[in-house]
């Protein structure tokens, strides 16, 4: 009826969430996310995060990280102190409706951790990784049949990732990957064929490139030990 509608239009998009920080989830709303979970949140979808390691004992994540597998040795740091891998998992999964933080963009995924980068230094966002330690996330990635294989990275051409890449594409995986800050297309991952190169809404879009956008500058997002905190680039819109 009229009045329904009316009612629909009127309604805050947080208002169907208890987690107290939904209203400082810009990006969330800028996407309409909330509208989307109506339909689909998830559930039954495997993501393989290949990142830095992610604090899976974060209240956050609870019951959503369900495989973990460190492909690092050259880092005496705990995975579960790695902040990048932690930040990118809270943006895709953070659970819905716990009374706590905030929401992922789809909060009923089943996660996959598969750590094969490592902070530059404690406590950074930055992070490196190399072709034997991002070869190795990426086959254990295809092995286990994700659905969509997160990259939120990027370096210089690579034959071996690009041909690992192109075949989790060709068999069926939805391969995402982060345009790196000067907007060149011409490194892994975005330059295979197939997979989705993500900017952010904020930072100039490559000339006549076929590039998403979303949200990427102050997302709130979850922090290892349980904390939560602002970051920015395009891993996060990624």
């Amino acid at each position: 009826s009229p009045e329904h509608a009316d009612e629909a239009t009127t309604t805050s998009p947080s208002a169907a969430y208890n987690d107290p920080y939904i209203s400082l989830q810009h990006g969330f709303s800028a996407i309409d996310a909330g509208a989307a979970q109506h339909w689909a949140s998830g559930a039954g979808v495997r993501v393989a995060l290949i990142d830095t390691g992610v604090d899976a004992k974060h209240p956050d994540l609870a019951g959503r990280i369900t495989a973990q597998r460190d492909f690092v040795t050259s880092s005496a740091d705990a995975p579960d102190l790695d902040r990048h891998g932690t930040e990118v998992a809270g943006v895709i999964a953070a659970v819905a409706n716990n009374r706590l933080g905030i929401v992922g963009v789809a909060p009923r995924v089943r996660v996959l951790s598969y750590r094969a980068c490592w902070p530059t230094q404690a406590n950074a966002d930055a992070a490196r990784c190399n072709t034997f330690t991002l070869a190795q996330a990426l086959g254990a990635a295809i092995a286990s049949g994700a659905d969509i294989i997160n990259l939120s990275l990027g370096g210089p051409r690579d034959p071996l990732l690009e041909q690992l890449a192109g075949y989790a594409v060709k068999h069926g995986s939805i391969v995402v990957g982060a345009v790196p800050p000067n907007g060149r297309m011409d490194g892994f991952p975005v330059d295979v064929s197939g997979v989705i190169a993500v900017t952010s809404v904020e930072d100039p879009r490559a000339s006549g490139a076929a590039v998403l956008a979303a949200p990427g500058r102050d997302i709130l997002t979850l922090e290892p030990g349980g904390h939560y905190d602002y970051a920015s680039g395009s891993s996060l819109a990624t």
